[in-house]
């Protein structure tokens, strides 16, 4: 049987490595957003209004036989 000391050493535990995987989550995702994040693309609120595809025009098709 666990005790008292031993049932509040477990909650404390849990708490901790609880909050340092919250804490490494939370600070991986603003590693990424800070870096990766282009200035439209995770900052943007809201629905997207508009979608513009760019394409190689430049490209030659193959030729037929």
């Amino acid at each position: 049987m666990i005790g008292n000391v031993g049932k509040m050493f477990t909650g404390t535990m849990i708490a901790l490595v609880g909050g340092a995987v919250v804490g490494i989550m939370d600070s991986s995702f603003r590693h990424y957003y800070k870096r990766y994040a282009d200035s439209e693309d995770l900052r943007q609120k809201g629905s997207i209004q508009e979608v513009i595809i760019i394409g190689d025009e430049t490209k030659k098709g193959r030729g037929k036989k």
